[in-house]
C-alpha cells in the first residue's frame, strides 16, 4: 500500500474519533504497526499515547489525551453501548465543572479491567443509563453522577463546591444535586444533601439572581438566601437580596391567583408597594 493510501485509509478511520487510530484498529484495516511507527518518525503521525496515533486532522485540544486513554481501553462494546465511561475527576474535566486537576484517566466498566498504563484508573461498576451521557463523542457520567462520585470518593470540601457551584450554573436542578449529595451528607457534617447543598454554594460565593432562583426547589431559596445574605456586604447588595425576596412573593401571589381563576389586582398591589415604599 502507497504512503498516500496509507493515510488516506487512516483518515477514514480517525475521521470519526477526533483524528486519532489505534494500532490494533489500523491492523484491521491493513497497516502495520511497523508503518505506524515509520509515518510517526517522518512527523506525519504523533504518538499521543502507547498504541494511540494522531492524525494530520487530529482535534487537538485539552481532551485528547483523555480521547486518546478511551480508545486504549477498548471505547465501544460489540453492541455499539459504551465499554468504558468517563468518571470522577475526568468527568468533571470534561463537564467543565471546577478546577480539580486529575492525576489519572478515571473510566468507569461493567466488566473487571486492568492496565499497565500508570495514568489510568478503572472502577468495575454497573452504571444506568441515566447515569450516562455523550459529550462530544465520550460516554461520561452525567452532572449529577459526577457530583454523587466525587462526594464519596474523597474530595475536599472546597474543591467540591466548586463543583457543584459550577453544576448548579449550568443547569442541574437544586433537587437533583441535593439527591446526589445525600449518601455524603454525614462524611460533611450536614444533617442532609439539601442542606449540603446550601452550604457547598456559600462556600463557593454562589450569589443568587432571580431567573436562577425560580429553578430552585421552594424548601431550598429561603435556605439559600439565608446562606448568602450575611456575605453580601454593602448596601447595593442586599438590596438585591430582597429584590428577590419580591420575586418569590410576586410570583406566589400570581399563581395562587390563577389558581383562584381570579386576575390579579394591578392597581391594588400597585398602591400597596407604593404606601411600602
Amino acid at each position: 500500500m502507497l504512503a498516500l493510501d496509507v493515510l488516506e485509509t487512516l483518515e477514514l478511520l480517525g475521521s470519526g474519533q477526533w483524528g486519532l487510530v489505534t494500532t490494533a484498529q489500523a491492523s484491521e484495516v491493513g497497516v502495520s504497526k511497523m508503518r505506524l511507527s515509520r509515518l510517526a518518525d517522518r512527523g506525519t503521525l504523533q504518538r499521543v499515547r502507547h498504541g494511540v496515533y494522531s492524525l494530520p486532522s487530529a482535534d487537538t485540544g485539552p481532551l485528547q489525551g483523555l480521547r486518546a486513554a478511551w480508545l486504549s481501553a477498548g471505547g465501544r462494546s460489540a453492541a455499539d453501548q459504551p465499554l468504558t465511561v468517563v468518571s470522577g475527576e475526568s468527568a468533571a474535566a470534561v463537564h467543565g465543572l471546577g478546577d480539580l486537576l486529575p492525576a489519572k484517566y478515571e473510566f468507569s466498566s461493567a466488566v473487571r479491567r486492568q492496565t499497565t498504563q500508570p495514568d489510568t484508573r478503572y472502577r468495575k461498576r454497573d452504571l444506568s443509563d441515566g447515569d450516562v451521557v455523550w459529550v462530544e463523542g465520550l460516554p461520561v457520567t452525567s452532572v449529577a453522577r459526577t457530583v454523587e462520585d466525587l462526594a464519596a470518593g474523597g474530595t475536599d470540601f472546597d474543591h467540591l463546591a466548586a463543583v457543584v457551584r459550577d453544576a448548579f450554573t449550568k443547569g442541574t436542578a437544586a433537587d437533583r444535586l441535593a439527591q446526589a449529595l445525600e449518601p455524603s451528607a454525614d462524611r460533611f457534617g450536614s444533617p442532609d444533601g439539601d442542606a449540603l447543598l446550601v452550604a457547598l454554594l456559600e462556600t463557593a460565593g454562589y450569589r443568587p439572581d432571580a431567573r436562577v432562583l425560580e429553578l430552585v426547589a421552594p424548601d431550598l431559596q429561603e435556605k439559600l438566601l439565608q446562606a448568602v445574605t450575611p456575605r453580601l456586604d454593602d448596601v447595593v447588595s442586599r438590596a438585591v437580596a430582597e429584590q428577590l425576596r419580591e420575586v418569590r412573593r410576586e410570583a406566589a401571589r400570581y399563581q395562587l391567583a390563577t389558581q383562584k381563576h381570579l386576575t390579579p389586582d394591578v392597581d391594588r398591589r400597585q398602591s400597596k408597594e407604593a404606601d411600602d415604599g
